[in-house]
């Protein structure tokens, strides 16, 4: 296998990821990768589309490192892309130039693969993979964790291979070979080996402050599948069209309704007081995720698409810091309200125009339909990157009037969607 050899799945997992504004690497998750493009420190929209527009070419015409890294030079050069680490030096440069088109080209050739082996035809004429150390190249450094897998043989479908699937890490050039029967037995082998038993250490999420479980020998961030989710269908393929900001918000959209696809409310979440002030609804949301009212008492939560965002009492007040209204039955809802954020049946992200200013604003959609209390919340991108700016019940007197709103807060791209029982949308 050769970064020389276009494949369709590769570039078609490339291409369906949606650009997305950070300010640190781990504003993603590993696994928020197959369906977001991000170049860590990157927040122009322009810039990361000329970036992915030259790493797509590269994958479809078979380009080399050499040809990327003056691509690379231009669109910094275009877009007055500085503070990234790296760029003081020739070869901070070059390794920056490395790491964005090494990561990007081998992450979409590993899910491509991922396509190609777990389809129901190849899976049965080749159910068995071999892990191979040094696939793509012969690294200078082995790391020993990875040598040890090189060889073992398990079936196709082992859980452990959503772990430990390669790449593993930064510049690994590990992969996978799908076998047959026959070639099983020709490596001396009639059952495949047993699954190797992982060891764990902890390792502090530098965005979320959260302790994290990861297996040794592979990279803090790596522990997934590159493709995984894409190849189980999670994302709907009419729904997986590029994020274009001059794009009307209001484009029709074939997909099914929202209400095929949410569960009910989780047992036990039901609803607050009447008649409390808006500090007692507040504290009693916040508190949830560990969070307090004050200047320094948001905390960042995972979402369900893999972004570290803030939550806040920002997300309860008006620009010009009261509270919002909580008329009408609000306030009573918004424990039901908040699993828009904590389980929601849907996220979206889109381009949207303010109507006072008609500034051009990226804004994120947390999605949760409930017959009697659907809920909407609401991030926007900024300075300081993601932050909420609204979460609220949809309190139309009318359940047809309820649902037609959330319906129309379905657009731009689907960055998740509740899985079925059955793991497809």
């Amino acid at each position: 296998m050769s970064f020389l050899t276009p494949f369709k799945e590769a570039i078609d997992y490339f291409r369906q990821k949606v650009r997305q504004p950070t300010k640190h690497w781990r504003d993603l998750e590993g696994r928020a990768h197959d369906r977001a493009f991000v170049i860590a420190g990157a927040t122009k929209d322009a810039f990361l589309n000329d970036m992915k527009d030259a790493l797509i070419d590269a994958l479809k015409n078979g380009k080399r490192l050499e040809e990327f890294a003056k691509q690379f030079e231009a669109i910094v050069a275009k877009h007055g892309w500085t503070g990234w680490t790296g760029e003081k030096t020739p070869e901070g440069r070059a390794w920056r130039a490395r790491v964005i088109f090494e990561t990007n080209i081998r992450t979409a050739y590993a899910a491509g693969r991922w396509k190609q082996m777990t389809d129901p035809k190849m899976a049965k004429a080749r159910p068995f993979w071999q892990y191979k150390h040094g696939f793509l190249r012969t690294p200078k450094m082995p790391r020993q964790d990875h040598v040890a897998l090189d060889g073992i043989v398990l079936d196709w479908n082992n859980p452990i291979w959503r772990v430990i699937y390669p790449p593993n890490g930064w510049g690994c050039s590990c992969g996978v070979q799908p076998l047959s029967r026959r070639q099983l037995e020709r490596l001396g082998k009639t059952v495949p080996d047993e699954t190797p038993v992982l060891t764990y250490r902890k390792v502090k999420d530098p965005k979320t402050g959260e302790t994290l479980e990861v297996p040794n020998g592979i990279s803090f961030g790596w522990d997934h599948a590159p493709g995984a989710d894409w190849a189980s269908g999670l994302i709907p393929p009419e729904l997986q069209d590029e994020l274009n900001p001059l794009r009307s918000a209001s484009d029709p959209l074939q997909r099914r309704p929202l209400r095929d696809i949410a569960q009910p409310s989780n047992v036990g979440v039901g609803t607050l007081p009447e008649g409390k002030p808006a500090e007692y609804y507040v504290d009693a949301i916040l508190a949830l995720v560990g969070a307090k009212r004050g200047e320094n008492g948001a905390v960042l939560i995972r979402d369900k698409a893999g972004y570290a965002i803030p939550v806040g009492e920002a997300m309860f007040k008006t620009p010009t810091g009261k509270w919002k209204s909580l008329k009408r039955g609000r306030a009573q809802n918004l424990l039901k309200a908040f699993q828009a954020l904590i389980d929601p049946d849907e996220i979206w992200v889109d381009f949207e125009t303010m109507k006072t200013t008609g500034r051009q604003v990226l804004r994120r959609r947390y999605l949760r339909f409930d017959e009697k209390t659907p809920a909407v919340g609401v991030f926007e991108w900024g300075q300081d990157g993601w932050s909420g700016t609204t979460l609220f019940p949809i309190d139309d007197v009318s359940s047809g009037k309820r649902e037609k709103y959330i319906e129309n807060q379905r657009h731009g791209q689907l960055l998740y969607r509740r899985p079925t029982k059955k793991g497809n949308s």
